[in-house]
């Protein structure tokens, strides 16, 4: 396997290799963290220690595409290998990259630094993946790798699978705390406690959806768990509110948690819970990851399985002003797919069609899509476009999901470099025949050329459902209650040609992205699916009325603050220099 073909354990010589390559930092005000080459960086015997305080668990990061180039700190070029990594990227990004402690799943912040796309002759360099790694097997692994980066001014970052279009999990000049190998699954079919009797299920983070998703079905079960089998669910997906096909059925995956296993930044080793720690259990279910404690376990509710109803239904654009009017139709009937029912409705639009490519009608009856879609039907007869409507039911929510994203447990649909951003759509806008149609307008610049679709999905997890029971309180952001679905604009990174792709990326964020905040006054976004050069007012954006508290737990829990992430609660007392030290902003207490 090309995995297999990475240097997994280089020999130390990777801080010496750097420093000799960059003079010391004479940047003393604001205290900045150091980075390879700065006087105060680790001496290797320092390191030597680490590493066997760890179990001998701390991997000096070689790039996987060091086998691409003669040139660098990782001269090891071979041309049949490289080819197999360009497809391996391609064809199998999470697979390939997953596994490896020092890469992530961002090629905006890989930056060509040392990529498979890239010349033989371009020198591999780490950029931003972190230096090293502790392959984290328990709280005593995390708790060394905090003292030790708190002791030694170093910039410490989190990460299980790498999937984080923010670039959280990552870091110039980093230590990582690499989650992956925690596969903790544990089914427990009578938790107790004073807010839930029921089943559940304890994850570790480094289970990935489609993982967790094959277990479960065996078992009997369901969760509240991404589509997507690639992504983790324990990290960053669970901490940033997250998405589901079952939102409407049983509540956002936030609303899910029973309780957190964490180390603090402060190195205490405890659980969170709506009784025990609840500061902490509330900003972690929803106040997003990376942020107040590097989770060890997370456990959640778990359902009994069942059939699910679903289907397909695609519409072509044979008349332009018909097509649009139908999609605008579409949104203003989302209100009535989703509210007091169980249902999810996921599709596509492009300037071409629209695809629903995946009605979730939970316990249903294949008659109840027909049922659902039926007045709109009607809309496309009236305007004379040309549908196709496919039913079916599978045997348990697993069965569903296959039939949609593809196997598990990485699936074949979801892309794995995208260029994306989200906005939560409230149900006020498509009820609105003027909103509506703004939003409509947005959209339909967005599609026009060809090059960008955007993906949606109808849900509804409104408080008081008479569908769902009630939940613990957390810090989910107020816009989701309020949304009748979120949108994705999406565009997949081009490898062979990243100056197109940066050029797309600054479309999104000055053209796209300030069209749908138009469109959507006061909304809000899913934290987990943002473009890191959104340049509007983020801490609203993105957490909305629970700044101020979840900025106080932060640093209750956080007093040197060591869990830092782009536009994480407290990310503006930070900056990067122009080496890409992790810097203290000027106006931050000390």
């Amino acid at each position: 396997m090309i995995v297999d073909m990475a240097i997994r354990f280089w020999p130390f010589l990777i801080s010496v290799v750097a420093a000799a390559a960059r003079p010391p930092s004479s940047h003393t005000d604001p205290p900045c963290r150091y980075i390879p080459g700065d006087k105060g960086w680790p001496r290797q015997g320092v390191w030597d220690r680490l590493n066997s305080t760890v179990g001998g668990r701390l991997i000096g990061t070689v790039p996987l595409a060091h086998i691409c180039h003669d040139a660098g700190i990782y001269p090891a070029f071979n041309e049949p290998a490289c080819e197999g990594l360009q497809e391996a990227f391609n064809e199998a990004g999470a697979q390939t990259l997953q596994p490896q402690p020092g890469e992530f799943m961002n090629a905006y912040f890989l930056n060509t630094s040392c990529s498979p796309f890239t010349p033989q002759s371009m020198p591999c360099e780490l950029g931003n993946r972190a230096v090293y790694s502790i392959d984290v097997t328990g709280p005593a692994d995390v708790q060394a790798g905090l003292k030790f980066a708190s002791e030694n001014n170093i910039r410490l970052v989190v990460k299980s699978t790498g999937l984080d279009y923010m670039g959280k999990s990552t870091g110039y000049g980093a230590l990582s705390l690499w989650m992956y190998n925690l596969k903790t699954i544990e089914i427990n079919p009578h938790y107790v406690s004073p807010q839930y009797s029921g089943a559940a299920v304890k994850l570790g983070p480094g289970v990935i959806a489609g993982e967790a998703y094959e277990a479960m079905n065996a078992a009997g079960y369901r969760i509240v768990a991404p589509e997507c089998g690639l992504s983790g669910i324990a990290g960053g997906y669970l901490q940033g509110v997250g998405h589901s096909q079952l939102v409407t059925k049983y509540g956002a995956p936030a609303d899910q948690v029973l309780e957190w296993e964490l180390v603090t930044p402060a190195g205490k080793y405890l659980t969170a819970t709506p009784k025990k720690n609840k500061d902490l259990y509330w900003a972690l279910s929803g106040g997003g990851g990376g942020t107040y404690g590097v989770v060890l376990s997370v456990t959640i509710k778990a359902y009994p399985d069942g059939p699910v109803a679903g289907g397909t239904l695609v519409v072509n654009n044979t008349n332009d002003a018909a097509f649009w009017k139908a999609i605008g139709n579409w949104f203003q009937r989302g209100p009535s797919f989703v509210n007091n029912t169980t249902n999810n409705v996921q599709f596509l639009v492009t300037n071409a069609t629209l695809q629903v490519f995946s009605f979730v009608l939970p316990d249903q009856e294949t008659s109840a899509v027909d049922a659902l879609v039926a007045p709109f039907i009607e809309d496309l007869k009236r305007l004379k476009l040309p549908y196709e409507l496919k039913t079916g039911q599978a045997r348990t929510y697993a069965d569903s999901l296959v039939s949609s994203y593809g196997p598990l447990p990485y699936g074949n649909l979801c892309p794995s470099f995208p260029i994306i951003s989200s906005r939560l759509i409230p149900r006020a806008t498509v009820l609105d025949p003027t909103s509506n149609a703004k939003l409509m307008d947005a959209y339909r610049s967005i599609t026009a050329d060809g090059t960008w679709f955007v993906g949606c999905s109808f849900i509804n997890v409104d408080e008081g459902s008479p569908i769902r029971g009630s939940h613990p309180s957390n810090s989910v952001h107020p816009a989701w209650r309020k949304a009748i679905a979120y949108c994705n604009p999406n565009n997949p990174w081009d490898w062979e040609d990243p100056e197109k792709s940066l050029a797309l990326k600054k479309q999104l964020v000055d053209e796209f992205f300030p069209a749908m905040e138009a469109a959507t006054p006061g909304s809000g976004v899913n934290l987990n699916e943002m473009d890191p050069w959104y340049k509007g007012d983020w801490k609203q954006t993105m957490y909305g009325d629970n700044y101020d508290k979840l900025l106080k737990i932060k640093h209750a829990n956080d007093p040197h603050r060591l869990m830092y992430g782009h536009f994480a609660v407290g990310a503006d007392e930070f900056t990067l220099d122009q080496d890409n030290r992790l810097c203290r902003a000027r106006s931050t207490p000390s």
